[in-house]
């Protein structure tokens, strides 16, 4: 297996050994910290990108400005990947990972949730006055010593997603005055900071089930469970400028939810990928550029092409097909979209990669992804 990366590198993140504005091309990066065969999960932020592997161990690369990387280092930029050590999550494997503009978050496998990176606008659930920058994981526990599911990160705000399907957001996001008559917002306090607690008025009818955090939104996925068990239905809150805040009921169920800065997208049980929000890059990967598209509509995707993950930049998109084919989209200023050129894409293109692709990941204008060695020519 081999490790690739493309995009913008002004802080190092796509740990080639030196800083630059633009990779328009996949790269093969030679040093890194982890065995690509093991690498389960890839997350990227606004300059820094982190890798789970199946151990449970973390590693880190790119910006540091504010500690997001979790090394107990003030040094600005780590330009190949760093293990984050295990000591400063009680030697527990982590679960999952979050990433976020320049924060960073993970679950371990016994529920303890863990933050790292800025604080400026109390997203850590910790006061700001104590704690404006942690550089080294930290333990938070939620109110009533709630269990974390999921972590989602945006610009200035962090969400939890707890086993009993609540949601608790800390930090900077704007929701509106009249909420979906269906759940219950409330504010309280975390550790002297404020914090939103968002859970649904009849637990017996409605759950929460999935969270994907925007730049200043948030989208949840919830189950009606009058109708069955499966999640057709996501629920918005947030800045609505370019229509990305808009809720929708599906027709079949949602299998993942995806965001990026200002558009969003869900991909149904029967593969097909509707996207709507801001589209002035191409980003919705319609065939063409508008200035927004406030309903779901499908991504212009060839039929014989079956998505296996969606991943989202701040303003590009990536899917891995189920065959290990990796189409990108959107914004490309930085050779995010990794077809050697900068001009935006307002579809769904291939990227030439030596061999199949098994795990992939964006940051916010940069792409990674793990693939086979390219089968040995036959003399």
């Amino acid at each position: 297996m081999s490790v690739y990366a493309w995009g913008a590198n002004s802080h190092g993140q796509l740990s080639l050994g030196y800083e630059s504005e633009l990779c328009m091309t996949p790269q093969i990066v030679r040093d890194y910290s982890f065995n690509p065969t093991s690498v389960r999960r890839i997350r990227g932020g606004g300059g820094h990108v982190l890798v789970l592997d199946t151990n449970g161990r973390i590693h880190a690369c790119g910006w540091n400005g504010r500690g997001q990387l979790g090394l107990d280092s003030r040094e600005e930029c780590f330009n190949t990947f760093q293990i984050i050590p295990g000591e400063y999550f009680g030697d527990v494997p982590v679960a999952s990972i979050a990433c976020g503009w320049d924060i960073s978050g993970c679950i371990t496998v016994t529920k303890k949730l863990y933050v790292w990176g800025s604080n400026c606008f109390q997203q850590l659930g910790l006061c700001q006055r104590e704690f404006n920058a942690v550089r080294r994981p930290l333990p938070v526990i939620l109110p009533r010593n709630d269990k974390p599911a999921r972590i989602s990160f945006g610009l200035r705000h962090c969400a939890i997603l707890t086993e009993d399907h609540k949601v608790y957001i800390f930090g900077r996001l704007r929701i509106s005055d009249e909420p979906p008559s269906d759940l219950c917002i409330t504010a309280t306090t975390l550790n002297c900071a404020p914090v939103i607690k968002i859970h649904a008025n009849e637990p017996t009818e409605v759950r929460i089930t999935g969270i994907s955090s925007g730049q200043n939104h948030i989208l949840i996925k919830v189950v009606d469970l009058q109708y069955g068990d499966s999640a057709k239905r996501v629920i918005a809150l947030g800045d609505n400028k370019f229509g990305q805040a808009n809720a929708f009921q599906f027709e079949e169920e949602i299998k993942q939810i995806v965001t990026g800065w200002t558009h969003n997208a869900v991909m149904l049980r029967d593969n097909r990928i509707l996207t709507w929000g801001r589209n002035c890059y191409g980003q919705l990967g319609m065939g063409s550029v508008t200035q927004n598209q406030a309903t779901p509509q499908e991504l212009d995707l060839r039929s014989s092409i079956v998505p296996a993950h969606v991943h989202f930049g701040s303003e590009h998109g990536l899917i891995r097909s189920t065959d290990g084919e990796v189409y990108t989209w959107g914004w490309n200023e930085h050779g995010n979209c990794g077809n050697d050129a900068t001009d935006n894409l307002c579809a769904p293109t291939r990227v030439q990669l030596p061999g199949p692709c098994r795990i992939a990941g964006t940051g916010a204008g940069f792409c990674y992804a793990i693939c086979e060695e390219p089968a040995a020519a036959v003399s």
